[in-house]
């Protein structure tokens, strides 16, 4: 495999995602399932920050939410720090929904992690686990520097 470390992991992670994807589910359509998987789960992001993260025109992310406010699996409110800005919180319903849903496929999953050595399994977790935190702290400090972004910011997406 050629290239840096990052584009074998692009790599790596493309073959992981098309083996192990999990189809839709039939109650939520594919920009729904994902709206809902980047909303934080304690806190709020703003619909800007959804439509602009998620490749969606502002109207779309509007109408996926509005369906979703609908059915209980988002609350939509004004922000009282700025009125202009619409805040998307899961609901508690949301929550448990997220609960239920997986990105991958479970059973797979878990049937291609049994084919690895015990340790070989063990230090891909492992290693998996430095980087999701590495790139957990990276973000985290790339927001906290970013212009009139505060710590309140971070948690919420901007």
């Amino acid at each position: 495999m050629k290239g840096s470390e990052a584009e074998q992991f692009e790599s790596l992670y493309r073959r992981i995602w098309g083996a192990l994807n999990r189809p839709d589910a039939p109650d939520l359509s594919q920009h729904e399932r994902q709206l809902l998987h980047h909303i934080p789960h304690t806190g709020a992001v703003s619909l800007t920050w959804l439509a602009q993260h998620l490749g969606l025109p502002k109207s779309t992310a509007s109408t996926v939410v509005k369906a979703l406010g609908q059915r209980g699996f988002v609350q939509r409110a004004r922000d009282p720090d700025d009125e202009r800005r619409l805040a998307i919180a899961l609901t508690e319903r949301g929550r448990a929904r997220l609960g239920e849903d997986t990105v991958l496929e479970p059973r797979a999953l878990k049937t291609a992690l049994a084919k690895l050595a015990p340790g070989v399994r063990k230090a891909l977790l492992d290693g998996l686990d430095q980087l999701a935190s590495a790139a957990e702290a990276g973000r985290a400090r790339a927001t906290e520097h970013a212009p009139g972004r505060s710590a309140e910011a971070t948690e919420e997406g901007p």
